[in-house]
């Protein structure tokens, strides 16, 4: 009862580090619904993301006069609704270039910004014709991921697209795309170039057709990995393989299909807007992935601690690793959700600050609950109890069945269950019997006043070689004596102790010492004495006669038995009467053999 409750746990732990085929690939068919879900929640997250209507210019400009001016011009007239290259190319550098040189430079220009996701801010660009940098140069960088892309004044006062910035346009989108799709893309016909959303008919059969290469690969990594998770067990039959496998498996290739999705969506020449969208849908993908891994790792981590703590003395590790788990859980999701945040340009320092703010107040509101979560600490620190010890704690006894971050529940010999909190626990008195090392056995024995001396000596003795020949008694330590005489009987005291595991153990044993004294009492013809009451009949001869008295010893023969009592006296046995070559007792060796423990006769 109090002493093997906590070692359930334990031993429900010693089976992880073996598993077979059928149940660590079983993990995997139980993930077919959750990854038919999740497939089907990016499709739709790609699908929200690619409705975004491209950005359209009202009325593009036809002149270069400002810097604005010369971005707005290239980028308004390469929209799907205003759709002139010609007009693109107005604010263009010539540089020997040909007209149609100059139109190509100036879609390969969007496509360019387009692909990298680099969102062109013409509203924040200068609208004076004669501005200039705090270089004095007039010349303004278009983005600040692309500083070798620029407009600049020249002589005219027309604000151009510079010669240096044309040539690093076509070196970046020799880098970005490659010339078969641009001759596949000058193939395609004309009925599905249509546009929709400012996205046209092609690319969205080419974004359904990267998606669904992208979740053929992933199946086919799951079918791989179940394969050789299957190979894996039947080798080494270890279960933290098998767990290993199945936790990155499907993260892995989701994290695999993000990666395609993010090589094939630039080669599609898609609006900036939409890129934009894809991009963010790409990089949540990532994250996620990689935060789904993490989130799964835990538990291969937490079973692989569960394993170590299962093979310790301690009990309380064991159920630290439970708290482990949640906590690294917990934080792996809040890390997760702000690097989600990060990526839709949410300013996650602000919000960070709000809640340090807004975590004051809550520290203030629940006072109670941080103080249950420092006693939670200072309990795994001190290790006052383990879990399954046996214990009193500001009043309560029983059984430690569980330690969390806010309580900790003590399951009473009623059967009940007390939360107690950690706060109390820190700052309470405890006494924990489940850390005894020994267990103590304190009793009085009573006697009849009819036992003789000898009798007394060997009922003393003999209960002192029960002692010493329970396997499970403490041998260096013990007091069995003749204590007393009480109103009626006559006392002896027994004080020894057990050193055993549990409180089972330890009332068998007692029963048996017991057994054996009862044994013992009958074999010397002792009896145990019970309260009584004696009962006096004055007889006299006659009504009215004096009592008949014995003759009381002369003063003479009381002095003789004084004296034979005294020192060195016929009658003095100051050592006790001895009934056995040497006493039971704890300070003197046990016999080594049989002759020494052999009865000597009685004094």
């Amino acid at each position: 009862m109090p002493g093997d409750r906590g070692d359930r746990w334990r031993a429900s732990q010693r089976g992880l580090d073996r598993a077979s085929p059928a149940d660590t690939v079983a993990s995997l068919s139980r993930s077919k619904r959750r990854d038919a879900v999740q497939a089907r929640l990016v499709l739709g997250l790609l699908v929200a993301f690619l409705a975004v209507p491209a950005a359209t210019l009202a009325a593009p400009p036809l002149d270069c006069s400002t810097p604005r001016n010369a971005a707005d011009s290239l980028f308004g007239w390469l929209q799907s609704d205003s759709m002139s290259p010609a007009n693109a190319a107005r604010c263009l550098e010539p540089a020997g270039r040909t007209p149609e040189q100059l139109k190509r430079l100036a879609v390969e220009a969007k496509a360019v910004f387009d692909g990298r996701v680099l969102y062109v801010k013409t509203e924040d660009l200068p609208a004076a014709p004669d501005f200039k940098n705090e270089r004095g140069e007039a010349r303004v960088i278009l983005h600040a991921e692309l500083p070798e892309v620029f407009v600049e004044r020249n002589a005219n006062g027309q604000w151009l697209w510079s010669k240096s910035s044309l040539d690093s346009i076509e070196a970046i989108y020799a880098e970005t795309y490659s010339a078969f799709g641009d001759r596949l893309i000058g193939k395609i016909p004309a009925s599905f170039k249509g546009t929709a959303f400012g996205i046209a008919l092609w690319q969205y059969l080419a974004l359904i057709l990267v998606f669904v290469v992208g979740l053929a690969v992933r199946k086919v990594l799951q079918y791989i990995a179940a394969n050789r998770l299957q190979s894996l067990v039947a080798r080494f039959g270890k279960a933290w393989t098998a767990k290993l496998v199945a936790a990155v498996d499907s993260p892995g290739a989701t994290l695999v299909m993000a990666g395609i999705l993010a090589a094939a969506y630039p080669q599609l020449r898609l609006p900036i807007r939409a890129a934009a969208a894809l991009s963010v849908a790409v990089h949540m993908l990532v994250v996620i992935s990689i935060i789904w891994a993490a989130y799964r790792l835990v538990d291969v981590l937490a079973d692989a601690l569960a394993i170590r703590a299962s093979r310790t003395q301690s009990k309380l590790d064991d159920q630290l690793v439970p708290l482990v788990r949640r906590s690294l859980k917990v934080l792996t999701a809040v890390v997760g959700v702000l690097f989600i945040l990060q990526n839709l340009s949410v300013d996650v320092g602000s919000l960070l600050a709000g809640l340090g703010i807004g975590g004051l107040a809550l520290a203030m509101a629940a006072k109670d609950t941080l103080a249950n979560f420092f006693g939670s600490i200072v309990i795994f620190a001190d290790k006052p109890f383990q879990v399954g010890d046996w214990v009193v704690v500001d009043g309560v006894e029983g059984i430690i069945e569980e330690v969390g971050f806010r309580s900790t529940r003590i399951r009473t010999f009623y059967n009940s269950l007390v939360t107690v909190p950690n706060s109390k626990i820190a700052d309470a008195k405890i006494d924990n019997y489940g850390a005894r090392k020994y267990r103590r056995v304190y009793a009085t024995l009573n006697l009849t006043y009819s036992t003789t001396p000898e009798q007394m000596q060997a009922f003393v003795e003999g209960i002192r070689a029960i002692i010493r020949a329970n396997p499970f008694s403490r041998k260096d330590y013990y007091e069995i004596h003749f204590s007393g005489y009480g109103a009626h009987a006559l006392e002896v005291m027994l004080y020894f102790f057990f050193e055993c595991p549990s409180w089972t153990i330890e009332l068998r044993e007692r029963a048996n010492v017991y057994m054996e004294i009862l044994r013992l009492a009958k074999e010397l013809g002792v009896a145990f004495a019970m309260p009584t009451r004696t009962l006096l009949h004055d007889y006299v001869a006659a009504p009215g006669a004096a009592r008949e008295l014995p003759e009381p010893p002369t003063a003479e023969r009381m002095a003789e038995v004084v004296n034979a009592f005294g020192p060195r006296g016929a009658k003095a046995r100051p050592g006790g009467p001895r009934v056995v070559a040497g006493a039971w007792c704890a300070d003197q060796p046990e016999p080594a053999s049989p002759e020494e423990a052999a009865p000597a006769k009685s004094a």
